[in-house]
């Protein structure tokens, strides 16, 4: 691994080598139904060198401090992506994107990883405000943000559009001085 960061014996954060684009694609191929529903980039996400591309921009935007975006590795299986998809450094904010596998949901898992991504941005990356945004109608992953003391800012109605559907999004926020 390029760079791990565990949350506990089982969970971990991880930017992965390029030999794991496979395991990665593996994983998303299989649970390709339940991804694309959110998710914009699963159907154009056709191959290994795909995952390969993506891998590589998020090894790059590590390095320079543009991004902060990884896999969680739970008991040795690629199962969720999270982390800081976007940085900006001069005004110490970034906001958190994540999805899980169908198999990992309601375990937690994921609300682990979100809290474990705002202590790294609070105190590695030195930010004040951390932002998650995602559709209304995404119940499951809005309920992660409200769990973890996020204030929801607001709506921007039909502001994205995934699969020839528009979805309101949802804006929540967590300033340093909030976080748990």
């Amino acid at each position: 691994m390029i760079f791990e960061y565990k949350i506990n014996e089982k969970l971990s954060l991880v930017i992965p080598e390029q030999e794991d684009s496979k395991d990665i694609f593996t994983v998303v191929n299989k649970d390709r139904e339940h991804l694309k529903k959110w998710l914009s980039w699963v159907d154009k996400t056709t191959s290994i060198k795909d995952i390969e591309i993506n891998n590589l921009e998020r090894i790059e935007k590590f390095h320079k401090k543009e991004a902060a975006s990884f896999y969680a590795v739970y008991e040795n299986r690629f199962i969720a992506s999270v982390g800081f998809i976007s940085l900006d450094n001069a005004n110490r904010k970034g906001e958190i994107g994540y999805w899980i596998l169908s198999d990992f949901q309601g375990k937690g898992l994921m609300t682990e990883c979100v809290k474990a991504c705002i202590k790294y941005g609070f105190e590695q990356l030195n930010l004040n405000r951390i932002i998650i945004k995602c559709a209304s109608e995404n119940v499951r992953s809005a309920a992660i943000p409200k769990r973890l003391g996020f204030t929801l800012e607001g709506t921007l109605r039909q502001d994205r559009i995934v699969n020839e559907i528009f979805y309101d999004t949802l804006i929540f926020s967590l300033l340093k001085n909030e976080g748990k």
